[in-house]
C-alpha cells in the first residue's frame, strides 16, 4: 500500500502540498480509531487526529524515511493524546499510572500495521476479499465459504491463494 510513499513525501516537500491529502486519505479512519482508543470520545479523538495530521505536515522534514509514515504519525498522535490526558487529570498524572495507561493501548507499530493489512484487502477483487473475511475474520471452513458463496472448494481455495499473493506484493 506504501508503495508511492516515498515519493508522494518527497513530492510534499518540494511543495506540493495538495498531496498531503492523499496522506489524510490513507490514514484518518485508522488514525481516528487510534485516537479514539485513548481518550473514548468522538470529538476529542477528531481533534486528535486533526492536530496529528497538522503536525505531522508542519514536522514532515523531519520524517525518517527509514521508518513508515504510518508508525511516525501513530507516534505523534499518541503523544498529543497522553498530553490531552494528562491535562484532564485533576492533579499530573504518576508514571506509574501513565505506565498503567500505556500497557492496555495497543502497540502503534500493530496498529499501523493491521491498517495497512486493512486497507489492502480493501483492493483486492470482491470474491477475494470475501474468502480473506469468511476465512480469517469469521474462521470459516473452505468448505463452508464454497457453501456460502455457491462455487466449489477448489475455486475458493485459488481465491484465496491468489489474495494471499497479492496481499504479499502489496505488503512487502
Amino acid at each position: 500500500m506504501e508503495q508511492n510513499e516515498p515519493a508522494l513525501i518527497k513530492r510534499i516537500l518540494d511543495g506540493d502540498s495538495a498531496q498531503y491529502k492523499v496522506l489524510i486519505d490513507r490514514y484518518k479512519t485508522g488514525l481516528y480509531h487510534h485516537c479514539f482508543k485513548f481518550v473514548r470520545d468522538e470529538d476529542q479523538a477528531e481533534d486528535i487526529a486533526q492536530e496529528a495530521f497538522i503536525k505531522a505536515y508542519m514536522y514532515l522534514e523531519r520524517y525518517d524515511s527509514r521508518y513508515r509514515f504510518s508508525t511516525w504519525l501513530y507516534k505523534i498522535a499518541t503523544n498529543i493524546a497522553l498530553q490531552q490526558l494528562r491535562k484532564q487529570q485533576a492533579r499530573p498524572l504518576t508514571d506509574d499510572e501513565l505506565a498503567a495507561i500505556i500497557s492496555t493501548l495497543p502497540n502503534t507499530d500493530q496498529l499501523a500495521k493491521d491498517n495497512e493489512l486493512a486497507m489492502a484487502i480493501a483492493t483486492l477483487p470482491p470474491n477475494q476479499q470475501q474468502v480473506i473475511r469468511l476465512r480469517y475474520w469469521q474462521g470459516k471452513s473452505y468448505a463452508q465459504i464454497a457453501e456460502l458463496l455457491g462455487t466449489t472448494t477448489g475455486t475458493v481455495k485459488g481465491w484465496m491463494g491468489r489474495a494471499k499473493l497479492t496481499l504479499k506484493e502489496m505488503l512487502q
